[in-house]
């Protein structure tokens, strides 16, 4: 599509004609209220088809930790193309890349490789199912595992809807399996009562608790202490299995994720994202135990791209280079550090109160309507969201050359192209839109 000297609302109408919707993804539908169509991306820095340069805060949804167009990561992946990228046979970069995770993930000793973070979910509930010959998951409110039919539930988007409890086990899409959702459970995170609660009365059914071990993806909400320790304790006495969802978290938080950063090893652990750069991968794994039925292949996981061999030199070429860059979660440190005290400080001048969150490079960022009494549930933060107002927040910021996502609740994510002269720009341009919000 020529998009020379064209807006990005003309862009997007024609994008339109042929896709539906204008995404490929319901998660984006939401994403540009201020229309928005991207040439080439560079560092942190996007520019639109109307040569906009702006200061982007999302990062393609967090797998860009150095930055959009990383030199390594390009001529690496180059380098495979031209070699063959998918044969649909095992390569000698299977091992490689397997042996990488293992080696930084501590729950890790082997893998299996899929498309995306939903693949790998359905595969490590199925393989938990197959292994305890249980059928009940439980989840927690607000937490994202995928979309696929079992494990899909309303999420963020419905907390605002009066008399939805948190634990109730609502299809989170139209057009879902009529019981879909029965071997589901769900309860509040960081509710320790609710979750012993739950296993004094069903834990002999329990297969799985799967988690975001950081709520990542909706307010950036930390386990509260020894959370995580309870459920290793519960799943372990109920001979459950224990799913980290690292989908987010995994080589960002840590090297060895959010399993390293808080000191509690899952039985599985699903990762994409930051290990491959922007590429389409993922990956379950655990110990060689909890794995065992996927290595006799009496518990099925397929997919004919999963695996291939372009996105397996992405993963080789990120983690490599995680690996060898041995002060980079100190400099990531950093850099969330200095982005949080810049936009503390931004509204401190504006005297605008606002909830701000962050693990490492994972910030949430959200204007209030009203003080915020506690900050380790997600209904808590959500009713204290201004959301409306938010809105228009970022559809200013925006317009002064900064982008991060429009609903509160989702994360922005930094980088190592996150540099203190950007920041400095950042400022001035979110004074600016808070200005102009009134």
């Amino acid at each position: 599509m020529d998009s020379e000297h064209r807006t990005n609302a003309e862009c997007l109408e024609g994008i339109k004609e042929v896709v539906a919707g204008g995404v490929s993804s319901s998660m984006r539908a939401a994403a540009v209220p201020q229309p928005l169509v991207v040439q080439r991306a560079n560092g942190c820095l996007v520019w639109d088809v109307e040569d906009s340069e702006l200061v982007d805060f999302n990062m393609g949804y967090g797998p860009h930790v150095f930055g959009y167009a990383d030199r390594d990561l390009a001529e690496a992946v180059a380098d495979q193309f031209t070699k063959g990228h998918m044969t649909g046979l095992p390569h000698e970069l299977d091992a490689v890349a397997g042996s990488l995770i293992a080696e930084l993930v501590p729950g890790v000793e082997q893998v299996r490789f899929a498309n995306s973070g939903t693949e790998a979910v359905t595969s490590a509930l199925r393989l938990a199912r197959a292994t305890t010959g249980r059928q009940l998951v439980v989840t927690f409110e607000g937490h994202y595992h995928g979309w696929s039919e079992t494990i899909l539930r309303a999420g963020k988007t419905t907390l605002q809807v009066q008399g939805t409890r948190p634990t109730d086990v609502v299809p989170g899409a139209p057009g879902m399996i009529p019981g879909a959702l029965e071997h589901t459970a769900q309860v509040p995170w960081n509710d320790p009562e609710a979750i012993k609660e739950l296993f004094a009365r069903d834990g002999a059914r329990i297969a799985a608790v799967i988690l975001e071990p950081v709520l990542a993806n909706a307010g950036v909400i930390p386990p509260a202490p020894g959370f995580l320790q309870l459920l290793r304790d519960l799943t372990s006495r109920s001979g459950s299995m224990l799913i980290f969802d690292e989908v987010i978290t995994g080589f960002r938080v840590a090297r060895g994720g959010a399993q390293e950063r808080y000191g509690v090893e899952p039985d599985l652990t699903v990762l994409s994202k930051v290990m491959g750069g922007g590429f389409p991968v993922a990956a379950v794994g655990g110990r060689k135990t909890a794995m065992r039925l996927f290595a006799t292949n009496e518990a099925h996981h397929a997919g004919v791209y999963a695996g291939n061999h372009g996105s397996l030199r992405a993963v080789v070429t990120m983690l490599t280079k995680i690996r060898a860059q041995r002060g980079l979660y100190d400099e990531l440190e950093g850099i969330g550090a200095a982005t949080e005290n810049m936009v503390r400080e931004v509204f401190a001048t504006e005297k605008r109160p606002v909830h701000i969150s962050r693990v490492g490079t994972l910030m949430c960022v959200a204007l209030l309507k009203k003080p915020l009494e506690r900050s380790d549930t997600l209904r808590d933060l959500a009713e204290a969201f201004n959301f409306s107002q938010h809105r228009r927040f970022q559809i200013l910021a925006q317009r002064e050359g900064v982008y991060f996502h429009p609903n509160a609740l989702e994360p922005w994510f930094l980088s190592t192209a996150h540099t203190q002269s950007v920041l400095d720009k950042t400022a001035g341009a979110l004074q600016r839109a808070l200005v102009s919000l009134g």
